[in-house]
C-alpha cells in the first residue's frame, strides 16, 4: 500500500515539473537589459508592432529603418521569452512575457534579424530587415 502512495506522488511531482518546464513559465536570467511595458504609463512609442498568437509572430517579416522600435505584444495565455540577434552582430533577449505584456526594442544596425520563441524552440521565428 505504501509503495502504492509513493509511487503515486512521484507520478504527480513528474507531471508538476513537466508541465511548468514546457508551458515556458520557467523564469531565466539574461546579460541583456530589455525594455519592458507592462501599463500605460510607461508606454513607448513603436513604428512597428508584432503580435504574438497561437505560438506564431504577426507579421512574420517586417522591414524597417535604422532607428526605428518594434513592440512584440503577447496575445497568447503561455508565457514566451523571444530571442534575436542579427548575424556576427547585436542581438536582444526580452524577459519572459505573460499574456498582454509588451517587450520594445530599438534596431541600429543595418541587416536582417531573425528571432524566435526560445522557450518554445519548435515554433516558426519572425525576421526583420533593418534597412
Amino acid at each position: 500500500m505504501k509503495s502504492k502512495i509513493f509511487v503515486s506522488i512521484i507520478f504527480i511531482l513528474i507531471i508538476s515539473l513537466a508541465a511548468v518546464f514546457f508551458s515556458g513559465c520557467v523564469e531565466r536570467t539574461q546579460d541583456i537589459e530589455p525594455d519592458v511595458i507592462t501599463d500605460d504609463s510607461q508606454a513607448v512609442e513603436a513604428d512597428t508592432t508584432i503580435y504574438i498568437d497561437d505560438y506564431e509572430f504577426h507579421p512574420y517579416l517586417a522591414t524597417i529603418s535604422a532607428g526605428d522600435t518594434v513592440m512584440w505584444v503577447n496575445n497568447d495565455s503561455v508565457a514566451f521569452i523571444i530571442k534575436g540577434n542579427l548575424v556576427g552582430g547585436d542581438s536582444f533577449q526580452s524577459p519572459t512575457l505573460r499574456k498582454d505584456d509588451t517587450f520594445t526594442y530599438t534596431f541600429e544596425d543595418v541587416g536582417t534579424y531573425k528571432y524566435e520563441l526560445v522557450t518554445h524552440p519548435w515554433t516558426k521565428g519572425g525576421q526583420i530587415v533593418v534597412e
